[in-house]
């Protein structure tokens, strides 16, 4: 079986899969829509090269399902209800638990690569249609979930700009735009497959993940949040690249994090596609479901930090129920209420608290050699090398 930018036999089908949408677009584009060949090669690739290709079947099978039944049948405007069973699937395989209905396992046949970024896509599309509203066009749906470049670990997109794309395909496979994709190829590939190779084989293979010396630990820690930058923004730039090929641009999801100032500046440059999620579809519900609470109405710093709390703390328990998980989502949570309350207490009383006397410039650094440090730590307590957990 073949996962995405993990072999050289994935290379070779997303370049055939290229000059088929070229050949399409030259010859046949009057007769078959774009919608229709990137669907075929879509599901072409996930019958028979994709791991559980019969798990996807029944995932994505499900899930318009619910959402049809929700959206268009029963009509929710309270959103919870259905978005809890869309991530249904995803929860039980997260957690661990096994549902049986004879004669199969259902959490089994819901697990396969990719399923957190697939959820997420399909709950973007529920929550963002309006109760009672035309059904997405199929085609264009199972596109948006299937699409291979993003299939296994994203970015996250959005379904209105995924579908315009699909609308300008034809007219996106250009000339200028496949020169801009290979470079983010060739970046991506000098990413994953040279500078994280070299820092995972010559950095972090050096040092014992069991040690409780200083500094092994510290190796650990930094070595460990280089290479996950470089191997997923390589992932990323990659399926940007390859996308950006095939008639999608899909969108930015790295954008120089290491120079981040504070945590919610971190999210805006580190797997922006997934800070934007949880903003959109997390925070934001959270905080104006606090907003309508009476005992919550005169205290507007605790709406935000309780809503922010809950969201990493989601974000923690998405990635697994494992304990480096969410522990590492508590250690953010806890960072991004501090800043919250920070910056709250510095426009009240109309200047920084804790840089009052200082130029902006030193501020700007410090801020970014604290934050730096923050993040590689709570990165490398979700790495699970941690020794003491």
């Amino acid at each position: 079986m073949i996962l995405p930018f993990a072999n050289i036999e994935y290379y070779i089908i997303a370049f055939l899969s290229i000059i088929v949408l070229l050949l399409v677009k030259q010859f046949l584009r009057k007769y078959i829509s774009f919608n229709i060949i990137l669907l075929l090669l879509s599901v072409l690739f996930i019958a028979f090269y994709y791991p559980k290709p019969i798990h996807i079947v029944l995932f994505v099978t499900y899930s318009y399902i619910m959402y049809y039944l929700f959206n268009n049948i029963i009509k929710l405007k309270n959103k919870l209800l259905g978005t809890i069973v869309l991530l249904l699937p995803m929860i039980l395989v997260k957690a661990g638990i096994k549902v049986h209905y004879y004669p199969f396992e259902v959490s089994h046949w819901m697990s396969f690569a990719g399923l957190s970024y697939i959820s997420f896509r399909i709950v973007s599309v529920y929550i963002e249609s309006k109760p009672g509203s035309k059904p997405v066009n199929i085609l264009k749906y199972l596109n948006f979930l299937l699409f291979t470049p993003t299939l296994l670990i994203g970015p996250i997109d959005r379904f209105n700009r995924f579908s315009k794309d699909i609308d300008n395909g034809y007219k996106n496979i250009s000339i200028q735009n496949f020169s801009k994709a290979w470079d983010l190829l060739v970046l991506g590939i000098a990413y994953k497959y040279i500078i994280a190779e070299i820092i995972d084989r010559y950095w972090l293979n050096n040092f014992s993940i069991e040690s409780k010396n200083i500094i092994d630990m510290t190796a650990n820690m930094y070595g460990y949040y280089f290479y996950l930058f470089f191997d997923f923004a390589g992932y990323s730039s990659m399926a940007i690249g390859v996308g950006k090929m095939m008639g999608i641009d899909v969108p930015i999801n790295f954008d120089k994090p290491f120079l981040a100032r504070n945590p919610q500046d971190f999210w805006r440059r580190f797997h922006k596609t997934l800070g934007d999620w949880l903003r959109d579809y997390f925070f934001m519900p959270f905080y104006k479901y606090f907003t309508k609470k009476k005992s919550l109405k005169k205290y507007p710093l605790m709406r935000q930090n309780i809503a922010l709390f809950a969201t990493f703390m989601l974000m923690g328990v998405w990635n697994g129920f494992s304990k480096n998980f969410i522990l590492s989502g508590v250690i953010f949570a806890l960072y991004s209420v501090i800043h919250n309350t920070y910056v709250h207490y510095s426009r009240k009383s109309g200047y920084d608290i804790v840089f009052k006397n200082l130029e902006e410039k030193y501020v700007k650094w410090i801020s970014i050699f604290i934050m730096f440090n923050l993040a590689a730590f709570s990165i490398y307590i979700f790495s699970g090398r941690f020794p003491y957990l």
